[in-house]
């Protein structure tokens, strides 16, 4: 009769009963779950830096990219600013491009190949050549290539205006 009156007392030892036999079920992971876990993790870590480093290049890429565009367009602020002819001369030995006196300018790595088309005019020899704005805000117009591996950027340089823009190929 105690059952059929819902004794509390009798419900609930069969409760706790239930929910410790639960958390008895639950043990863990053994050792070789966690060392097969780890073997996995070690193997993705490996593969893991060759795919970051084509993102870093790429990154490193597109910088230098700009950093010419940059320096090719505070050239041609100059020159209109100065009323004055300014060159950026580009070093492809040295790997180095820059404004007269090294006021500004940059490096690009040995990693990256840089081209660059201009005017026989402004063409130094085989390793030295510049790109010059004028006081009226065009240039000799040309083009700078920045590859790595199949990947280019094209700064295009505008000889009427000047304009600098940057293509992605």
């Amino acid at each position: 009769m105690q059952a059929s009156t819902g004794n509390p007392h009798s419900a609930g030892c069969s409760r706790r009963f239930a929910v410790a036999r639960l958390r008895t079920g639950a043990r863990g992971f053994t050792l070789l779950e966690l060392m097969v876990v780890i073997v996995i993790i070690g193997i993705v870590l490996a593969l893991s830096p060759p795919l970051f480093s084509a993102g870093v290049t790429s990154a490193e890429q597109r910088a230098v990219a700009r950093s010419v565009a940059q320096t090719l367009r505070f050239a041609r602020s100059e020159a209109i600013a100065k009323r004055t002819d300014v060159g950026v001369e580009f070093n492809l030995e040295k790997r180095t491009y820059q404004l007269p006196g090294g006021k500004k300018g940059g490096k690009w790595p040995e990693t990256m190949q840089l081209e660059l088309t201009t005017t026989a005019a402004e063409t130094v020899d085989s390793k030295h050549a510049y790109v010059r704005f004028y006081s009226d805000g065009g240039s000799t117009g040309g083009r700078v290539t920045v590859k790595v591996k199949e990947r280019e950027y094209r700064i295009d340089i505008g000889w009427l205006n000047g304009r600098v823009a940057i293509d992605e190929s």
